[in-house]
Order: C-alpha cells, then structure tokens, then sequence
C-alpha cells in the first residue's frame, strides 16, 4: 500500500480494500494515516517513489501449534522506495498468464499471506525475459476475465 507525495506538497495514501465491519476499516485507516504522518519526512519527492506501508497482523501467545493464534499483535512498517517500474508513472507492456493463478477457490482472498507471491515468481521471471514490465493474471474459474495486476496493486471484482 503505498503513499505519494503530492506536487502540492499533500499525500496521496492509496485506500485499503473494504471489510465486512466499517468500525474496523476506520480504525484501521486511521492507524495507517497516524503512521503515514508519523514518517512523512521519509516520503519521497514527487515522481520519485512512495512511502511503502505494511500492515502486519502476527499471531502470537504461549501455544506454538497448529492452531489459530490466542493473541495478535497488529503493527504497520513503512520504508521509502523508488517508482517500481523504470519509466516511473508511465503505460507499461502486461504479459497476459493464461496457466498460473494468483487466487484459486477458497484462497486467501484479500488476505495477504507469506505464501501469496511465491506461486507467481515463475510468472513474472517469464514476463520480464519476453521484455514485458509485469503480468496480467485471469480469473481462475474460466481463465477469460481480467482478475488482477501484480504490481500495481488493482484488483478487478467480478460480479
């Protein structure tokens, strides 16, 4: 989730996709603004990157199974980076994967988990050999609809 600035020297913080319960995403975005405003020296200039914001729920507590977490502990990271692409802000060439899925049925969903990126890797290593900047990943069901963008972050919801 990134954070611009702005030429008129506001910030653009991108909004987090929406939960089922709306006193949480307030004081989850909340959370994330206090941060944001906490580290706004480190946003870099426009044009030149963004202020990375991780949000992190870790579960924690005296059981070490396999089992849901008795406690959590929820912390959001920052840290300046560069444009992720080498032209900036500019249109960039998608590579159209047609064999692997970033979603699959009863997945994750809008979760992001320590294994989300690994199964595309191979994906996106193909991609960048054929000289494409990223990959456009299809819906599961039928490999048709336009599902998601890696890098950029957009989700497109079917209905």
């Amino acid at each position: 989730m990134p954070v611009f600035a702005l030429s008129n020297r506001g910030l653009l913080l991108k909004q987090p996709l929406p939960s089922s319960s709306r006193d949480r995403v307030d004081q989850f975005v909340e959370a994330v603004k206090d941060t944001v405003l906490a580290n706004e020296r480190w946003v870099p200039p426009p044009g030149k990157g963004s202020l990375y914001i991780r949000p992190l729920l870790m579960g924690s507590g005296s059981v070490l199974s396999l089992a849901p977490a008795p406690e959590f502990t929820f912390l959001i990271y920052v840290s300046p980076v560069g444009n992720y692409f080498k032209d900036g802000l500019s249109p960039i060439d998608l590579m159209v994967e047609t064999e692997t899925h970033r979603a699959t049925p009863g997945g994750t969903r809008c979760v992001k988990t320590i294994g989300n990126n690994a199964a595309v890797l191979k994906a996106q290593s193909s991609a960048k050999a054929k000289g494409y900047s990223d990959v456009l990943y299809l819906d599961h069901s039928c490999a048709v609809f336009y599902l998601f963008h890696g890098a950029a972050g957009f989700k497109n919801h079917l209905d």
